[in-house]
Formats: structure tokens, sequence, C-alpha cells
């Protein structure tokens, strides 16, 4: 598992001369599957759910653009921007601040990254995803742990 994250850490600048914003990981939570689709109903419901090793990483280009990496379930290093999504900056504060991803007809994301009262860094994540080019709907909050969110460089 080091070796896997120093690879995703070391690709990372490639990424159109990108600066680190917030880097996180191992988010978990719920998320609620409806019984909708492919889900049947004694699976439908609330359950706990966490991406054991996911990193998540924003960082920001030279032009204001943000983008979300994250390593996905398969273990794959994975641009939001890249994959279709919009991702915008949607609040900023002297403590946190938040980025929305809208992939259209899909997906939206909001990703909260925040310093708490007792100095510890943290990133929620909300997910909810419908429509029909999806085989499962769901809705999710998971929480992670910061290793650096650098608020200087949120524009």
């Amino acid at each position: 598992m080091k070796l896997f994250k120093l690879a995703f850490i070391s690709l990372l600048p490639l990424t159109a001369h990108a600066t680190d914003i917030a880097e996180c990981s191992n988010p978990s939570g719920r998320t609620y599957f409806p019984h909708v689709g492919m889900v049947p109903a004694q699976k439908a419901g609330w359950v706990e759910d966490s991406i054991t090793g996911g990193i998540t990483k924003v960082t920001v280009n030279e032009k204001g653009e943000y983008d979300v990496l994250f390593v996905d379930t398969r273990k794959a290093i994975v641009s939001s921007k890249e994959e279709g999504g919009k991702v915008l900056l949607y609040a900023k504060g002297n403590q946190s601040f938040g980025i929305l991803i809208f992939y259209p007809g899909k997906t939206v994301e909001t990703y909260t990254f925040f310093k708490t009262n007792s100095g510890k860094l943290e990133y929620t994540n909300t997910t909810s995803r419908a429509g029909d080019e999806l085989p499962l709907l769901k809705t999710s909050l998971m929480r992670g742990a910061c290793s650096f969110i650098n608020l200087e460089n949120v524009k």
C-alpha cells in the first residue's frame, strides 16, 4: 500500500502545473441504497461504508481551475475533470473551503475541507447518484482525515 500511495503522489505533479490544496484519506460513513433498479428490497437501506486506503487530493492550476483526484475502489487514480466532472469552488472561509463536482446526468458530489477548533484537519464528502445511466442509485456521507489543507492557495 505504501508503494501505491508513493506512486499516486509522484504522478500528481504531472497535472498541468497544479498546486496542491488538500490531501486527505480513509473516508468512512454511511450510504443509503434505495429499492430501485438492481437493488432488491432486502438490500435497500443504510449501510456502513468506507474506502480503506482511499486518497483524495485537491489541486488548482494557474488558471484557477480546481480538480479533485482520488483513488477509487479499483485502486485507480481518477481525475474528476478527466471523468467529465465540472469542478467548482463553492465556498471559502478562514478555516474551510468547499468544492462541488457535477457529473451531468449522473452525480453531484460536495467536498468540505476544514480545520477544527482543536486543530484537526478533516473533510466530508457527500455523493448523490441518480439517473438512467447508473446501475445503482445511492446517497452517501463520508468523513476522513487530512494530512494538509493549504487555505492560502484557495482562490
